[in-house]
């Protein structure tokens, strides 16, 4: 170790420190100087390699048994000058010594923590460049980084730009030629670089210029840190918030005592609130009347016992609007400490709408084999019954004692006859005899039916039936049976008369689908709320007893469902209620059953 230029293991490190104004010096076991910093020439009038401390310091202590980060006075021989040395004992190598001193000038006192501390971790990858761009000095953690040896890049084998990751090549390859054009600095430039086994390392790279005390362009130093680890937690970071933001389900993230800290996006749809709204309140702000403080008591208690709960829960929206919805809570730690939890609720109202739908169509189907047994054992007894009464008529006269009688019995017997009828088109609906069907035509054939009962029950009809209906795609005696029972439940609601109009319409096309709207509107009683719910629910009705069977509703559904259309009720207390039924288009349905 004779000189600098015998010693590039130095190099590399004293331009750094030279370019960054560093005063310091290196130095072996014996007190040889082995390299040192322009600025440490300068001030040392003559601290070049292959001198002595001794020459340099007129007390010079022994140096090299001092400990990493202990500071020592020395006094300059050519000067007298006093400088403080600082020891880095963290870059011994072969038994060599740094020195760093404090040259008082700001620069040096601002750079000196900096750069220090750079040396000592030894944590940067640093390549220094000639003129021409050729490597000439490698860090010695260039293997560990990047997975090469120094020599593939001493050697010319390899450049730090032939490890590039291809989509940041042609700008690294930029940077790195613009830096010799116009030797201006670059930093903290982000790229990647491949290892030999595929592993992607991302760099956090700077580069600056070196020049001579004259000021001449001399090459490049790289600085290169390693941020893969920190990529990889931000990705990671990026990836939970991506998924956070972006999830359906509702996620809630609070402290551990329950005060809301964030929301998502699925969390303001589904429940009405702003984020601004929701941060800050706590959990109780979506309670809903079913969740008890007793209910919420087993629930934290249920939380710190065994730090999660899962349930089904009814929560309330902003607008008071109460919501099914699965709820997973887990929580979340940090360092080892519980400091919050996460919840993730899951609307399972559709869930439950179909889990209805289900319950319902096995009661229909439950009614349907009621229905059939009941009109097979009470049929036949109740047409004797019915005809014997008839025969027993035909002698009387409706003065004759027990007149009445009989024909009270006919009455209920032909009463019970059709509610046997109602309930096996319920239970066993006939085979549709689908045609092109002149919805007009069904609609007047039915009104003209009931014109003078409605006229007796002083009713008046409107009629705003549009022009050029497209026909519809149906049974015509099923419709007319829809619309009559319809026709007639709003004359029952009407008591001391009122008004029905009844309208037809072409909504243009939905879906590729041409439909038909029929609207059947009336200004009766109207119907409360939590029966509005259960209106189509086969012998739900709110009829005296004998003026309904509370079958006439659920078999209109069922009919306009066979023919592929829907059927929606809107009503309110003591202004009246409006059925509204869509039916495609002769056209539409052909088609698709062509199809």
């Amino acid at each position: 170790m004779d000189s600098e230029k015998e010693n590039p293991r130095f190099r590399g490190v004293v331009e750094i420190m030279s370019y960054a104004g560093i005063c310091g010096v290196f130095a072996d076991a014996s007190g040889r100087i082995v390299g040192s910093t322009q600025r440490f020439i300068e001030i040392s009038g003559d601290g070049r390699s292959d001198k002595d401390l001794n020459e340099i310091f007129l007390n010079s202590p022994a140096l090299t048994s001092l400990e990493s980060g202990e500071e020592t006075e020395l006094t300059l021989a050519h000067s007298g000058r006093q400088v403080y040395g600082k020891i880095i004992s963290s870059i011994r190598q072969d038994n060599v010594l740094g020195i760093v001193f404090q040259d008082f000038t700001e620069r040096t006192i601002r750079s000196i923590p900096q750069l220090a501390q750079m040396v000592r971790a030894g944590n940067d990858l640093i390549f220094q460049f000639d003129k021409e761009g050729k490597v000439y000095y490698v860090s010695g953690n260039v293997e560990k980084i990047t997975g090469y040896s120094r020599d593939d890049f001493l050697s010319g084998k390899l450049h730090p730009l032939d490890i590039v990751h291809g989509e940041d090549k042609k700008r690294i390859e930029e940077e790195f030629g613009a830096i010799f054009s116009n030797h201006a600095a670059v930093e903290n430039s982000l790229h990647r670089i491949v290892k030999p086994n595929g592993e992607i390392v991302y760099l956090l790279k700077s580069w600056y210029p070196l020049l001579d005390p004259d000021g001449r362009f001399t090459g490049v130093i790289g600085l290169n840190k390693d941020i893969t680890s920190e990529k990889l937690l931000q990705r990671r970071l990026e990836l939970f918030r991506s998924a956070f933001e972006h999830s359906t389900d509702a996620i809630i993230i609070t402290t551990v005592d329950g005060k809301i800290v964030d929301v998502n996006d699925a969390f303001t749809k589904i429940y009405g609130y702003s984020h601004g709204e929701a941060i800050g309140k706590s959990t109780s702000l979506v309670q809903s009347r079913h969740s008890t403080q007793e209910f919420y008591a087993q629930m934290w208690d249920s939380l710190q016992r065994y730090d999660n709960w899962k349930g089904e829960i009814i929560n309330r929206r902003k607008d008071g609007i109460e919501i099914p919805v699965w709820l997973s809570i887990a929580p979340i730690y940090l360092d080892g400490t519980k400091i919050g939890y996460m919840g993730i609720e899951s609307d399972i109202s559709e869930r439950k709408s179909l889990e209805q739908q289900i319950i319902q169509t096995e009661k229909l189907a439950t009614t349907g084999q009621l229905a059939a047994g009941i009109a097979h054992e009470i049929g036949t007894p109740l047409n004797i019954i019915s005809g014997n009464a008839e025969f027993m008529l035909l002698d009387m006269k409706k003065t004759d004692k027990g007149y009445q009688e009989l024909s009270m019995i006919i009455e209920q017997a032909k009463r019970i006859s059709q509610l046997m009828r109602q309930l096996l088109d319920f239970a066993r609906p006939k085979m549709l005899s689908l045609q092109a069907v002149d919805i007009n035509g069904v609609i007047r054939d039915v009104l003209s039916f009931v014109q003078l009962q409605f006229k007796m029950g002083s009713i008046n009809t409107t009629q705003m039936l549009g022009q050029d209906i497209p026909k519809v795609y149906g049974d015509p005696a099923l419709l007319y049976q829809v619309f009559l029972n319809i026709v007639v439940n709003s004359f029952q609601a009407m008591k001391m008369g009122g008004e029905l109009a009844v309208r037809t319409g072409v909504n243009g096309k939905e879906q590729g689908r041409e439909r038909v709207v029929v609207t059947i509107e009336d200004t009766g009683e109207g119907i409360q709320a939590g029966n509005l719910e259960r209106v189509f629910t086969p012998f739900f009705t709110t009829k005296e007893p004998g003026k309904g069977t509370g079958l006439g509703l659920a078999v209109s559904r069922r009919i306009v469902e066979e023919h592929g259309g829907e059927i929606e009720i809107a009503s309110e207390v003591g202004k009246g209620t409006t059925v509204t039924m869509r039916f495609d288009a002769f056209q539409t349905r052909a088609k698709k059953k062509d199809d």
